[in-house]
């Protein structure tokens, strides 16, 4: 048995917006992603600029393709522009990986810290370096920032390779927005 209630109609608008409301404010983004296609020079080194418009973590995932068997890349990390771009002598063995906090260990001095590091295995020809970054003040959780990562492989070949750099952005507080990802070097 069904009972019919009839509605002033202002009631109804009302009833009907507070439903398209509610189910409006299910629909935020709790993740966004981003993708760039670029190359790593003949030299060995790529630098991409993320940029976040709100607070929201980060999840890095860089793909490198064409890879030769045996090389070593490493991923490295700056807040800011590093003071220095582009190939350099560096032993990854040398330091530690930075295992989710920066600091000392992880330091390379002028061009960041040491993220990830990974070998080309045998018969292989691609390899994926990833880290996870946050601008987590909830606080101020519209303040804009920008992160650095520079892929480089510790080998001088003289060949390019092709990248894949790719960012899943996680909300921190309300929703996640579209990062912007430009490759500087």
């Amino acid at each position: 048995m069904y009972i019919m209630v009839s509605l002033p109609k202002s009631l109804a608008h009302a009833l009907v917006l507070t439903v398209v409301a509610a189910s409006a404010a299910g629909c935020v983004n709790d993740e966004e992603s981003a993708k760039a296609d670029g190359t790593m020079k003949s030299d060995g080194y790529a630098l991409f600029a993320v940029e976040n418009s709100r607070q929201q973590r980060n999840d890095v995932t860089v793909t490198v393709r064409d890879a030769d068997a045996g090389a070593t890349y490493v991923l490295l990390y700056s807040e800011g522009a590093p003071r220095n771009v582009g190939w350099f002598l560096f032993d990854p063995n040398a330091r530690s990986r930075c295992g989710g906090s920066t600091g000392p260990h992880c330091e390379v001095a002028g061009f960041g810290y040491m993220v990830d590091v990974v070998k080309v295995p045998e018969g292989s020809t691609e390899v994926v370096l990833r880290d996870e970054r946050c601008g987590c003040d909830a606080d101020s959780d519209e303040k804009s920032w920008t992160g650095h990562w520079a892929v480089m492989r510790v080998e001088r070949t003289d060949r390019t390779n092709a990248v894949t750099f790719d960012v899943r952005a996680l909300k921190v507080s309300g929703y996640a927005s579209e990062p912007k990802i430009d490759q500087l070097q």
